[in-house]
């Protein structure tokens, strides 16, 4: 459903990062009209309530691909550590989600998650990380019940290595090594065609997997055989 201007708006939240721009473009090819207040590098604090106070009436697409990561053992990170990591990954997607109900609402929407396989699948010393995007699986799952009925479908995207790192995240080249060894295709995953998966679930069918949490890390989880 198209809004009174003729065109989908789109909502990203993180948009300025390497993934954020790859589901910008995505969206903006589909013909999506993205709002510009967040692709801009003076974007709001994704952790603020007001940061959202003017969100379009009409929107077809959210993602919140906002993130940041901390590679620390647990005794060693500070209560304003945590709770930094979870007022971008996890605060703001609940902030969000609230401001953007009735924009969702009018469009019957599609409000879609950012995760990671660490969710499931741990990485050392990544504690305030992983229990973010645990939550937002959670969050994710629990909008779908809450928001079925007015015709807004949710879903997350449980992400495996993207061949472009977080802007928190330091490239350690060994283990970019074993983990292409682990992907089925021997290939990161390019952040492009995470951008265009969220276009196909914002086309009206994928409301019949709504809650859904999708593992989208080239088979590096299933491909346990160690020889």
């Amino acid at each position: 459903m198209k809004s009174p201007s003729g065109k989908k708006n789109a909502v990203v939240i993180g948009a300025t990062g390497n993934l954020g721009k790859a589901i910008v473009e995505s969206l903006q090819k589909a013909g999506y009209k993205v709002d510009k207040t967040w692709t801009s590098t003076d974007r709001p604090d994704a952790s603020l309530a007001s940061s959202y106070a003017k969100l379009p009436k009409h929107i077809d697409m959210t993602v919140y691909a906002a993130g940041i990561n901390l590679v620390k053992p647990i005794q060693e990170i500070t209560e304003k550590e945590w709770d930094e990591v979870m007022g971008v990954n996890l605060r703001g997607a609940f902030l969000f989600a609230r401001a953007a109900f009735e924009g969702l609402q009018a469009a019957r929407g599609t409000f879609v998650t950012i995760s990671s396989m660490n969710a499931r699948y741990p990485y050392p010393n990544r504690a305030a990380y992983t229990a973010s995007k645990a939550g937002i699986e959670g969050l994710t799952r629990q909008l779908a019940v809450e928001w079925g009925p007015y015709g807004i479908s949710t879903h997350s995207i449980r992400l495996g290595p993207l061949n472009k790192l977080m802007r928190t995240t330091k490239a350690n080249p060994l283990m970019l090594e074993a983990t292409k060894k682990r992907l089925l295709h021997h290939e990161l995953i390019p952040p492009e065609a995470v951008g265009d998966y969220i276009v196909t679930l914002g086309d009206g069918r994928a409301k019949w997997i709504s809650g859904s949490v999708i593992d989208f890390e080239g088979g590096f989880t299933l491909n346990a055989y160690p020889l």
